[in-house]
């Protein structure tokens, strides 16, 4: 890509701010981020230069890949593999008034996560990942025959010499968050839906799960979500179904 459509393609994205910061980013090798001001998103959100962020970003909060109309107004929301905190942005805006919990297990991930979020007092930033029990779970990158791409892209798994996070299962992070039934939940967990749907009895009271399955990380990830999700209607958009609680 050659520099100018490169710059063509930020301001697309971010704007004239988003021109200036990537210049100088190419030209100085600084700043490394974008401060973005989204149509519709209160406060500015920060984008790292050259990573997955800037795609979440445009799927997200550009092209609003979640934007789903329900048939009930959510009061908690449990975004799984919260990335650096978009979805739950977008989430506190379309649903003022919701608890949201934002759960994500890569470092650097939580630390954009929580710089993010900050200003939104109803998104509760949590450092772990979802796994089938509670304890220890390693963080690395995706084989790459998986055709991941992209710096912080990530997985979780057991055992490994990686970093190590706190592994929680949903039981226990609804426990802890004090949350009886999760109205609304998004899951993008790159792979751990296999561990995370072993036991579904915190299903019972939601009411719509948006999530992206990765077989391409590990086989069978469409298989058990399917089958815990019997009975709600589905429908599918892009890399994301949606299941919704048939009353």
């Amino acid at each position: 890509m050659s520099m100018l459509s490169g710059l063509r393609r930020y301001y697309g994205l971010y704007g004239f701010r988003g021109v200036l910061a990537v210049g100088g980013y190419r030209l100085f090798g600084r700043p490394k981020e974008v401060a973005a001001h989204p149509p519709g998103i209160q406060n500015p959100v920060h984008i790292r230069i050259k990573t997955t962020d800037e795609f979440v970003y445009r799927d997200v909060l550009l092209q609003r890949a979640y934007a789903f109309d329900l048939p009930f107004y959510p009061k908690t929301i449990v975004d799984a593999g919260a990335n650096i905190g978009l979805t739950s942005i977008y989430f506190a805006h379309r649903y003022p008034g919701a608890k949201i919990i934002a759960i994500e297990a890569e470092a650097s991930n939580y630390a954009a996560m929580s710089r993010n979020v900050r200003p939104y007092p109803a998104i509760i930033p949590v450092h772990a990942a979802l796994w089938n029990r509670d304890g220890e779970i390693s963080v690395g990158e995706p084989d790459p025959a998986s055709g991941a791409f992209g710096e912080w892209a990530f997985v979780t798994h057991e055992g490994g010499s990686g970093p190590k996070v706190r592994a929680v299962t949903m039981h226990t992070l609804m426990r802890e968050m004090c949350i009886q039934a999760i109205d609304l939940l998004k899951i993008d967990i790159e792979g751990a839906e296999q561990e995370v749907f072993e036991n579904t009895q915190w299903l019972s009271g939601t009411g719509c799960l948006m999530i992206e399955m990765h077989d391409r990380f590990r086989p069978g990830c469409s298989e058990a979500v399917e089958q815990a999700m019997r009975g709600f209607a589905r429908s599918q958009r892009g890399e994301t179904t949606f299941y919704v609680r048939v009353t």
